[in-house]
């Protein structure tokens, strides 16, 4: 049987993932996304998990991907992560960093 090519378009990584996954959204649902909080994102991934999986190749050939994602969550001390929420929930704390208002003393 033949190896299974990569798409060379395809994210190796869970931050290449974010950022293909943070192109695609508009400025609003950023907005959104970023303003939900740390427990709310249990939803958004069973919104988005599946389409995660399907356009990303996730448990279908994209080794580096689902091996990156194992690291993270092999990083934490948390059981109900799976490959997709680190995805998700990178991408929300990268919108923390980058679209929630601070207030400036």
């Amino acid at each position: 049987m033949f190896p299974k090519m990569i798409d060379a378009n395809l994210p190796l990584t869970a931050d290449e993932a974010v950022d293909t996954l943070l192109a695609d959204l508009s400025l609003l649902e950023r907005n959104h996304l970023a303003y939900l909080s740390e427990d709310e994102l249990g939803l958004i991934n069973r919104m988005v998990g599946h389409q995660i999986v399907k356009d990303f190749r996730l448990w279908s050939g994209n080794e580096s991907l689902l091996r990156d994602c194992l690291d993270a969550i092999a990083d934490e001390d948390d059981d109900e992560l799976d490959p997709t929420m680190v995805i998700v929930r990178a991408m929300w704390q990268k919108l923390q960093d980058t679209h929630v208002l601070r207030l400036v003393k």
